[in-house]
């Protein structure tokens, strides 16, 4: 299974990784919305771990991308953020009908 881990925190991306690739996944890590776009849309991915709050596009906006372009991958939602408003928009745009 191919994960990109999208997260602006080094220590918590590094250490996410590395648990990742200990049980056997292979992990492509980036650090910022635009760049796990960019990968998003060059790559094939089976799940995308997501921040919602990042440098230089937000999260829900790679998520917004991603499904634009019919990009069906398994995504899950890591934030910080507690409003539920903003974790139910992660759930309508992280759906699919592909």
């Amino acid at each position: 299974m191919r994960i990109l881990l999208v997260e602006d925190n080094l220590a918590l991306a590094d250490g996410l990784a590395a648990l990742l690739r200990q049980s056997g996944y292979a992990v492509d890590m980036v650090h910022d919305g635009a760049s796990a776009e960019a990968l998003a849309a060059a790559e094939s991915f089976d799940l995308v771990i997501l921040d919602l709050n990042l440098p230089q596009m937000d999260g829900l906006d790679v998520l917004r991308a991603m499904r634009s372009r019919k990009n069906a991958a398994a995504v899950m939602i890591l934030t910080a953020r507690g409003a539920p408003k903003s974790v139910s928009k992660g759930w309508i745009w992280g759906r699919t009908t592909i």
